[in-house]
């Protein structure tokens, strides 16, 4: 989201009028319209003095939620350390349970031990990390049959479209998800589809600020973006929307 854009937000959810805020700034309204329209910026005094009044750190304000270091990983990434720490917690509890009887023992060990072996390519899903430097997105697939390492470089981008699909429960023992999607189109036709994690608050204001820093088109029509810097639920906002439809 653009700066005029979060300034133009974050006046209205502080409830203040333009001719207000430029009271408590010291400047003028004419001023605070043209930060809201993109005509200039504001300097760096009066963005710490925004930062004061609206209680956000200048990253907070600027970009619309916490700073966040990259490389940023985004999706499941399989841990090795906490597969190994349930095993060994298995085997202790299995031992102890079993009397200190090792051969009864193994047999409780041996059920996780072939469950994890065989569930654990299903359970572990791909994830992309945002890199450091423009240098380009990562999609590393772990655990699959056709490991690969792909560069996504964002001058190679033309559009970015956020998508979120609510999914419709035909039963009351349906429980699937919704789906939150990243969609990426290249120069060359290419196309991506990126799975969003949960916690897109914690980057999504920064990553999209930064794409359209680096010249990408942001597709948005759903105003995903306005939910998140509200710090409403994507799950709520939509789900409530699409319930609202249906009873019409």
């Amino acid at each position: 989201m653009r700066l005029q854009d979060l300034l133009k937000q974050q006046r209205l959810q502080n409830h203040y009028t333009q001719a207000q805020l430029a009271e408590k700034l010291f400047v003028s309204t004419q001023a605070v319209s043209k930060w809201e329209h993109g005509q200039s910026v504001p300097t760096i005094d009066n963005l710490l003095m925004l930062s004061d009044l609206y209680n956000l750190s200048l990253d907070e304000l600027v970009q619309g939620s916490p700073f966040f270091k990259k490389p940023y990983i985004v999706g499941h990434q399989y841990r090795r350390s906490r597969v190994i720490i349930l095993l060994i917690g298995w085997l202790v509890v299995s031992i102890l349970a079993c009397g200190l009887n090792l051969q009864v023992g193994l047999v409780f060990v041996m059920i996780p031990v072939l469950t994890t072996g065989c569930l654990l390519l299903g359970m572990t899903k791909d994830y992309w990390i945002i890199e450091q430097y423009g240098r380009g997105f990562i999609l590393p697939k772990l655990l699959a049959k056709d490991q690969h390492l792909q560069h996504i470089r964002y001058a190679d981008l033309t559009q970015v479209t956020l998508n979120y699909q609510v999914y419709y429960h035909i039963s009351a023992f349906d429980f699937g998800p919704d789906s939150f999607k990243l969609g990426l189109t290249a120069k060359d036709g290419r196309q991506w589809t990126l799975d969003f994690s949960t916690r897109v608050k914690d980057f999504l204001p920064q990553f999209v600020n930064y794409l359209e820093r680096q010249g990408v088109p942001v597709n948005d029509d759903q105003q995903i973006m306005a939910v998140v810097l509200r710090g409403e639920s994507l799950y709520d906002h939509f789900n409530e929307s699409s319930n609202t439809t249906k009873a019409n």
